[in-house]
């Protein structure tokens, strides 16, 4: 008897060991599978579809003449439906990321799909209307690689539709060090170290970006391609010299302009391109990235000129002793402040105050209170809580309200300026999750319109970030700046 229930329970330990080997197995399989699907499968995304205004209106300065008499017709996509097809390596990959972060930021519609090598093409069209109206490339290699049927069937919807292409050509230690774009009379030389960064003022795309100033000194990495051709549907957009004389000496001079960006006219096959010799890391090509989809879509998907910015210093007066303000910080923040009003008129620092802290720092420090004080009305100033208190920790309004009082009575006696009808709650407390309290307090103290956080509807990813009203008072949506290095 004993012998057999030794059988028997070692038949089922050999059972247990198979059902949880079967188990592993089965979910090893699970993830690969599912780790194929989800880099194989195309991922569709629309953000809020239009754009912050229509910027059809506005122009620029006219081209110069020089550039002018290479443009081909303008362009007409206008059969197109208002969407950007983006082709990346990978739904993870970094550059197809930060293209898709713009888009979203800028308010564009677009759809992602893995770049095919073989295989088939997205469809196009429906029923004679264009789905697209700009093609980008993560990688224009696959895009010049594409197989015979897929390239011409991409190239002849572009020529059809007027649709252009951006493409991205980011040099790795395996690229060869020059080499001819296939199918194009453009060569490539890459894995270079460039410096003093110039814009082309003569490129027909640029619109948001403007060419009055060079950016001096080296660019980071060495792994820029720059591009030459003698055809002259390529116009070059941004220009850089060699580092040194060594690096490419078959192309004259290490002083020579080289174009790591070029915008395709085209004159070669009737497709307009924009090609980038790098990434997005630069902070210049995104604005050029932006300026490409506004004129490769005929301005149907583009940011308006005008701009709007408000820089919010918060906590005045707060901070420990040898952390605040001295009178030679104020003097800084002054010629700051009329340094930029050079390039953007009336520009003001709008200065956030808790009254509480005022003169609890060293002499020094209490000079620095004083200089601000005395050029009160240089700035523009907001209430940020009279003990910078969270007002969620306030459920009692009356309470809230009464902190409130506080800071305007400092205000009034120091003859402070508060007239704004703007505010920002320390750490942003209150303003969402919405605290109902603190949007009564604001209202019957300081008769507050307009507050910021950053909490809506997420803190990250920024470009996610909306505004909206409550109370009547409406929410904006800031970017965060480590100004005074103690929240925001």
């Amino acid at each position: 008897m004993i012998q057999l229930w030794k059988v028997v329970r070692h038949v089922r330990q050999l059972e247990l060991h198979r059902l949880i080997l079967l188990l592993i197995a089965f979910s090893l399989v699970s993830m690969c599978f599912l780790a194929y699907y989800v880099t194989n499968s195309p991922k569709i995304k629309e953000p809020p579809p239009l754009p912050f205004s229509d910027c059809s209106n506005q122009h620029r300065a006219l081209l110069p003449p020089q550039a002018s008499w290479r443009l081909t017709k303008s362009v007409d996509n206008s059969h197109t439906d208002p969407v950007v097809l983006v082709f990346v390596e990978s739904l993870y990959s970094q550059l197809g990321q930060e293209i898709v972060a713009i888009l979203e930021s800028s308010r564009f519609q677009y759809r992602t799909e893995i770049a095919p090598g073989k295989g088939d093409m997205p469809t196009l069209t429906d029923k004679g209307h264009g789905r697209y109206a700009l093609i980008v490339y993560e990688n224009v290699l696959k895009y010049v690689n594409l197989d015979t049927w897929n390239r011409d069937l991409l190239d002849k919807y572009c020529v059809e539709y007027g649709v252009g292409i951006i493409g991205f050509f980011k040099a790795n230690e395996n690229s060869l060090l020059s080499a001819q774009l296939k199918g194009f009379p453009l060569f490539l030389h890459s894995n270079l170290g460039l410096r003093d960064y110039h814009i082309n003022p003569s490129a027909p795309l640029l619109y948001v970006t403007q060419a009055n100033e060079v950016e001096q000194g080296p660019l980071p990495g060495d792994d820029w391609t720059v591009f030459q051709s003698n055809h002259t549907t390529y116009e070059p957009v941004l220009m850089a010299s060699t580092k040194s004389s060594e690096a490419i000496p078959h192309l004259a001079t290490h002083r020579a302009l080289h174009a790591t960006v070029v915008q395709d006219l085209g004159l070669h096959d009737g497709i307009q391109r924009v090609l980038f010799g790098n990434n997005l890391n630069f902070w210049l090509h995104k604005l050029i990235f932006v300026d490409a989809i506004a004129y490769l879509t005929g301005k149907r998907l583009c940011l308006a000129l005008d701009r709007y910015i408000l820089v919010d210093i918060d906590d005045i007066f707060v901070g420990k002793e040898g952390t605040r303000m001295k009178v030679s910080d104020v003097e800084a923040l002054l010629n700051t402040q009329n340094k930029l009003r050079t390039l953007v008129p009336s520009f003001t620092f709008n200065l956030g105050f808790s009254g509480k802290f005022y003169h609890t720092g060293t002499d020094e420090e209490d000079e620095g209170d004083d200089m601000l004080l005395k050029h009160r009305k240089e700035f523009w100033w907001f209430p940020h809580m009279w003990s910078h208190m969270q007002p969620h920790l306030f459920h009692n309004v009356t309470v809230l309200a009464e902190q409130m009082k506080l800071n305007k009575q400092f205000a009034l006696e120091h003859g402070i300026p508060t007239d704004l009808g703007y505010a920002v709650a320390p750490h942003h407390s209150g303003v969402y999750p919405v605290h109902a309290q603190l949007y009564e307090a604001w209202k019957a103290v300081w008769g507050i319109q307009v507050t910021s956080t950053e909490e809506y509807p997420h803190l990250r990813p920024a470009h996610y970030r909306r505004g909206f009203t409550h109370n009547g008072i409406m929410k904006t949506k800031p970017v965060a700046a480590n100004a005074t290095g103690l929240e925001r």
